[in-house]
């Protein structure tokens, strides 16, 4: 399990920074630079919507398309630690996947 950390707060899953869900998807399957990532999971909080029927994580499963990054293992993330960014999402490809690291 991976260490997340998320600044995209207008996720409906975004809690205090982690994230409620037990897992996500980092997309971008051609990416040769963190700016060509992002998380497949983000979904936009509607006004002051938010998962009620989660805790944040601080540990989770994170799948990811990146096949070109160093910490991709037959698409599991191996980081220690994953920051994903988006502090102005409106979208999911307004995040990215800041730990990403080419080959």
């Amino acid at each position: 399990m991976t260490n997340l950390s998320c600044n995209a707060c207008s996720c409906v899953h975004n809690d205090d920074n982690c994230c409620c869900l037990n897992g996500i998807d980092v997309k971008g399957s051609n990416a040769c630079e963190c700016s060509e990532t992002c998380c497949g999971s983000y979904s936009y909080k509607d006004g002051s919507a938010k998962n009620n029927t989660a805790s944040p994580k601080l540990n989770l499963q994170i799948k990811c398309a990146a096949h070109n990054c160093v910490y991709n293992n037959n698409e599991a993330c191996q980081a220690d630690h994953v920051d994903i960014s988006g502090i102005t999402a409106v979208n999911a490809d307004d995040t990215v996947c800041s730990t990403f690291k080419s080959k």
